[in-house]
């Protein structure tokens, strides 16, 4: 059972993960109580999810550039992110990997009455640890790509809408992508499946599960909480949990 558990409840993503993401917290809000006032319209977003062969923590904020504002016209986004996963190298080698990683990008963002979309390109600098040493394994060390993201919602059908977000390095592939589809209850919350892929040259995940959104927290502030079963490739399926923060300011 205590494999089961997942390791953003453990000590390895306590001691490493949270700490980190609350230094890089506190650098981020005091970056943001110097900004000007025109750039004090924008949003935080953090997470932690973990199973028990990879886990992550994020911290990022948007905002909208000047004369701008989110959801109509040009955005700054900056976020910084921790990833720990294993994969297997034969013969009969586990390896560990982690990877930090901040990146800065500006991008597009347009709505309407049924749906959003967003766009994103920036530099996505990382720098990624292994143990033990896989010298085969060009991603470890520090490095600078170019990213693409994408994102999007718009209704499917009565009651129901699909929400997308996907991500790419380019020179280097790795990526990571979300749909979920969803409908909104008489509370307002959110609920629904989610599915997610990810990987890069030496790993690939998959999972698959459910969330619960729009969980409010003070007047603007939301929470969303997901769960399902998370599949790495050459590993047996296990445990994913994690959970959202949405913080308008």
């Amino acid at each position: 059972m205590a494999d089961a558990i997942p390791p953003v409840f453990k000590a390895k993503l306590s001691m490493k993960a949270i700490p980190a993401m609350t230094g890089l917290l506190s650098v981020l809000l005091a970056a943001l109580w110097g900004m000007p006032a025109w750039a004090r319209d924008g949003v935080i977003l953090t997470g932690l999810e973990g199973s028990r062969d990879n886990h992550s923590a994020y911290l990022g904020t948007v905002l909208p550039l000047s004369g701008q504002r989110l959801g109509q016209g040009f955005v700054q986004r900056y976020w910084v992110d921790y990833t720990g996963y294993r994969y297997e190298k034969h013969p009969f080698r586990t390896i560990d990997s982690e990877v930090t990683a901040v990146e800065a990008a500006l991008g597009y963002q347009h709505s309407s009455a049924s749906s959003w979309w967003a766009g994103y390109l920036g530099a996505h600098y990382s720098d990624t640890r292994l143990s033990p040493a896989d010298p085969d394994n060009d991603n470890q060390g520090k490095q600078l790509h170019a990213k693409l993201q994408f994102e999007g919602e718009t209704d499917l059908a009565a009651g129901w809408r699909g929400n997308v977000i996907v991500s790419y390095l380019l020179g280097d592939f790795n990526y990571w992508a979300r749909l979920r589809v969803q409908t909104t209850l008489a509370n307002r919350l959110h609920v629904g499946p989610e599915l997610v892929v990810q990987g890069d040259a030496y790993y690939d995940a998959y999972k698959l599960g459910l969330f619960v959104g729009n969980i409010p927290l003070g007047e603007r502030s939301a929470l969303t909480l997901k769960g399902g079963v998370s599949q790495t490739l050459n590993e047996s399926a296990s445990l994913y949990l994690g959970t959202e923060f949405y913080i308008p300011f």
